[in-house]
């Protein structure tokens, strides 16, 4: 518990109890994709991701909208390796239950604007789904001021051990007890 409360602070998280311990951001994942997922979303209904996101934060989406019958949408990529939100507004809509979106692209290493994404689903009622594998180990962590409802990161980037990941999760917001597939 004690290392829940430091990991809490080291993200500034409200609580500790916001703080689940998993082997690492892929699962943390797709713990949220298959317990929030399958709980909630419904044929239909919206997953807005980005054109850049790892594959540990596109395949578990892939296949919750396959089984749900949710539509992938997807937020472009401009030339210079930005984020296009030009099409934000069109995309974010009362359907659109849940954005995943990657904090720092593995790839480009472009940081993303989480915070005002973040309250652009918001307002559409949207949960916001942080992959921080890569943002985690390099920038200040304030979960609170991304304004994210869950936000997962892996020990081993921080040069940590493996076989330990970090979801943090909105108190507020239900993870239905559900087993993962493997």
């Amino acid at each position: 518990e004690a290392v829940r409360e430091q990991t809490a602070k080291f993200l500034n998280a409200p609580s500790s109890r916001s703080i689940i311990f998993t082997r690492n951001a892929t699962e943390s994942l797709n713990l949220v994709a298959q317990a929030w997922g399958r709980a909630n979303l419904r044929a239909g209904d919206q997953i807005l991701l980005t054109e850049m996101e790892h594959h540990s934060n596109l395949v578990p989406w892939q296949l919750i909208a396959q089984e749900t019958g949710a539509e992938l949408r997807f937020l472009q990529v401009t030339d210079d390796g930005r984020l296009d939100l030009s099409g934000l507004a069109t995309l974010l809509t009362t359907r659109t239950k849940v954005v995943a979106v990657t904090l720092m692209s593995n790839v480009l290493g472009t940081i993303n604007p989480v915070a005002q994404i973040a309250e652009a689903a918001h307002r559409q009622g949207a949960l916001v789904v942080v992959d921080g594998a890569q943002a985690v180990p390099h920038l200040p962590m304030d979960v609170q001021q991304l304004g994210c409802d869950f936000l997962a990161c892996s020990a081993h980037k921080m040069l940590g051990p493996t076989g330990v990941g970090v979801l943090y999760g909105r108190e507020d917001v239900r993870l239905e007890t559900v087993a993962i597939p493997t």
